[in-house]
């Protein structure tokens, strides 16, 4: 059974960034013949931010790790470790964010770019390729609440496009929207070699109080329904095979991040 839609108010937090500092609070390290920071050294920002790394002109350069005051005591505020152009980050860099989540890739201009892997505080992961902060191109992301794992083509942070995979070998090949399977063809293929081919389509079904369901051509679902979803029982199609479905669920793709 499909899972529900996301929830909106899981919406990703913004993308922590070095604020533009004018001028540091305090430097201890090396100095041009004018006095001013230039070089390795500590830059101490007002806002309690800290840098330890290379300055020119002012600017964060090269490579160094930048660190986030935090924000109550006890909890961090977040991390970057990695390399820096015109003081964004911008090469290869490991971000922690203050809610566990650590991304390690490239960046391009202070956003993720390239070719990435993010770990989400939840146990899930994201491997593969990124523009302007978000997840486009080819890439694998598992859930792990679902134990499944969702590969192929992404665009602007959504799966678009590829092969839904589950852990007892079964997948669903086909087109994507919102996390879940778009209208249109598409094949599930049995953990056995079977397959049903046809159409993901949206329909009624008795019980569901949100009143829709997905379902892959004629089929039908038989067994124990709670809340509005199918909970246990079998998985029926036209042709007369089945598959006995034990809290089938699989969650959509969480948005903790973009």
């Amino acid at each position: 059974m499909p899972p529900k839609k996301p929830d909106p108010k899981a919406a990703a937090p913004p993308e922590p960034e070095e604020p533009e500092h004018e001028a540091f609070g305090q430097w201890d390290g090396e100095r041009n013949p004018e006095s001013l920071p230039e070089g390795k050294g500590t830059a101490t920002y007002p806002n309690g931010d800290t840098y330890v790394g290379v300055v020119r002109n002012n600017m964060r350069e090269e490579k160094g790790v930048y660190t986030w005051k935090e924000p109550e005591e006890g909890k961090p505020g977040g991390s970057y470790d990695g390399e820096y152009e015109s003081n964004k980050k911008h090469g290869k860099g490991v971000m922690k964010y203050p809610d566990g989540g650590t991304y390690e890739g490239h960046w391009k201009e202070g956003m993720r770019e390239g070719h990435g892997t993010f770990k989400y505080p939840n146990g899930d992961w994201y491997k593969g390729t990124w523009s302007g902060g978000k997840k486009s191109g080819e890439g694998t992301y598992f859930s792990y609440q679902g134990s499944c794992w969702y590969v192929g083509t992404w665009t602007d942070g959504e799966f678009k496009e590829g092969v839904w995979k589950f852990k007892d070998g079964s997948c669903y090949k086909g087109s994507f929207a919102g996390g879940r399977p778009a209208p249109g063809d598409g094949v599930f293929l049995f953990p056995n070699g079977n397959r049903q081919m046809g159409k993901w389509v949206e329909a009624k079904a008795e019980g569901d109080e949100e009143g829709k369901t997905n379902v892959l051509g004629s089929c039908w679902y038989v067994g124990t329904w709670t809340d509005g979803e199918f909970k246990e029982g079998v998985w029926k199609f036209k042709d007369g095979s089945c598959y006995k479905v034990p809290c089938f669920r699989p969650p959509l793709i969480p948005f903790t991040h973009p």
